[in-house]
């Protein structure tokens, strides 16, 4: 028979065991529930940001111009390579270097990246050597399948995915889509559980389209870059601008640079045709004499005594490429006659001028979408000195910037309104849902329609008679104004004998004009003069332009 002593012992034991268990627990669960819980979580537990796709730019008719691909970083895991100098050969071929002083400095880590992105391909390459310790995390990457059209327009971006310049920066926001984490587990076995409710392709950004063309920009880049090399000049641009709606069509400038790998470009980021501010020159005869008709201070018919090509004002000569004695006023736009204008413009008056340049945009910034914008410069009229009305009505002692050049002649050929330039159209989800439409905005009225018809009238004057007809385009009536620009020498403040920018604004067909387009050469080499560098850059570029669209001849100047 056995001793109920020798049963109540071990059970004693027993029972003792089971409540310091229990009491262990509770106290486990109680007091460190929230400790354990987090050392489980950090070792079973992943939770990471997940990389959404960037959207699309597109051209006006929906060609894409930059899209996101899919990428993959690599990384190693030291402790689990099998071959270090096998993986540092395979990377190589993927011109992606290997961290051995890392590697030696941190032998237990389990995560040193390396610098470097490849594609699909090239990862499922590197997978299929079994080397171990080699991982990959994804990411994204700006392509361009036209190269660098329209480079200025799109942008940059930078290496967090983020707009740097161009359309990129000001439409980031839409573009760069939701942000999300996902929370992945492992099992027992070490195999992954991914929590993953949501499509992440859902959450891609939102598509872009911008008002270019692409086979106007391709001209226009084409045109440009000809300019640019035989001029040998310091900028180029040629912009292509709808006078009815606003929007801008082709906005080329050199140099340029490739938004797939700007680093070695960073100087040519800066968009010239919105941040760049030069002295306009005769281009900007047109808001002169535009306030002087409207304000009736002179007709088109009056005549203008120009002096034989030498006129004084305060002790300071202005003076004239041609010389001349009486014109008309129409005459004075043709052959451009600075003191023709500034005796207009003292016609006009410091305040009914200060206005009308004001009316015309301008002084201020023209709210086009694009980043980094200037707004000009001009003197407030209480600082003017006695030179400044006759010397700025042909355009010295003003800073504008080319799309306000483009903008305010587009207001002369849609009849007088002043319209904010765009280059972004419409902004869409990847589901096709409308987030944005930029329609066309009306920002004030320059002249009236009658005074606008006039201008339009002179300009096509100009080109058949006066200094723009290198401008001619077969088949088509053409309108516009040279400009050739003295440039001050930053280190003197006086303007320069050498450094001059030639310039071009015209629009075609000029009788019911569909398009205004602007060529500037900054400090072209040899021949400086807009109507023999300019102006056949705006030829060429109109007559293809033409063609392209399909627009009617109207046989204004054929030939």
């Amino acid at each position: 028979m056995i001793s109920r002593t020798r049963v109540a012992v071990p059970f004693f034991f027993i029972a003792a065991a089971f409540c310091v268990i229990v009491v262990r627990l509770f106290i486990v669960q109680l007091w460190h529930h929230e400790e354990i819980a987090g050392r489980v979580a950090v070792a079973i537990r992943r939770d990471r940001p997940e990389t959404t796709s960037r959207g699309k730019i597109l051209d006006r008719l929906g060609r894409t111009l930059t899209e996101s691909v899919k990428s993959y970083v690599p990384f190693i895991d030291p402790s689990k390579v099998k071959d270090l100098p096998a993986v540092i050969v395979a990377f190589r071929r993927f011109s992606i270097t290997v961290p051995l002083d890392i590697i030696v400095r941190n032998p237990r880590s389990l995560f040193v990246p390396l610098d470097g992105e490849i594609d699909a391909a090239a990862m499922q390459s590197l997978k299929s050597l079994e080397l171990g310790g080699i991982g990959f995390t994804e990411s994204f990457r700006r392509q361009y399948p036209e190269g660098r059209l329209g480079c200025h327009v799109l942008g940059v971006v930078g290496r967090d995915g983020s707009g740097l310049e161009g359309v990129e920066f000001t439409a980031n926001s839409y573009l760069s889509g939701e942000k999300i984490r996902l929370l992945s587990y492992r099992d027992g076995r070490g195999r992954e559980i991914t929590d993953k409710l949501v499509d992440v392709d859902q959450l891609s950004g939102a598509n872009v389209t911008l008002s270019i063309d692409r086979n106007l920009q391709f001209i226009a880049e084409q045109e440009v870059d000809k300019a640019w090399k035989d001029a040998r000049a310091k900028n180029a641009m040629v912009i292509i601008q709808d006078p009815l709606t606003g929007e801008i069509l082709a906005l080329a400038c050199r140099p340029d640079y490739n938004p797939a790998d700007f680093d070695a470009s960073r100087a040519a980021l800066r968009n010239p045709a919105v941040s760049d501010m030069l002295e306009p020159g005769s281009t900007f005869k047109l808001v002169t004499l535009s306030a002087a008709l409207e304000k009736k201070v002179v007709s088109r018919t009056d005549m203008i005594w120009c002096e034989n090509g030498v006129y004084t004002v305060k002790n300071h000569p202005i003076r004239d490429h041609e010389k001349k004695g009486l014109i008309s006023v129409n005459e004075v736009m043709n052959v451009s006659s600075n003191i023709g204008t500034a005796k207009i413009g003292m016609k006009l008056g410091k305040d009914q001028l200060y206005q009308y340049i004001r009316q015309f945009g301008f002084t201020a910034k023209t709210g086009i979408d694009l980043p980094g914008e200037a707004k000009g410069i001009l003197q407030d009229p209480g600082q003017w000195s006695g030179l400044s009305v006759p010397i700025i009505s042909f355009g010295q002692e003003v800073a504008v910037t080319a799309v306000q050049v483009i903008n305010a002649y587009s207001s002369i050929a849609n009849g007088g309104l002043l319209l904010e330039p765009k280059v972004v159209k419409e902004i869409r989800t990847v589901q096709g849902r409308l987030l944005s439409n930029t329609g066309k905005r009306i920002i004030r009225r320059t002249v009236t329609p009658a005074v606008a018809a006039a201008m339009k009238e002179m300009l096509i004057d100009v080109v058949e008679k006066g200094t723009g007809q290198l401008a001619k385009v077969a088949g088509y009536s053409v309108g516009g104004k040279t400009g050739t620009a003295q440039k001050r020498d930053p280190r003197t403040n006086m303007y320069s004998t050498t450094n001059y920018v030639a310039s071009f604004c015209g629009i075609i067909p000029a009788r019911d004009p569909k398009l205004t387009i602007f060529v500037l050469l900054d400090e072209p080499q040899g021949d400086y003069y807009a109507a023999s560098r300019a102006a056949p850059v705006f030829s060429r570029v109109a007559s293809r332009a033409v063609r392209y669209l399909q627009i009617p001849p109207d046989q204004g100047n054929g030939s």
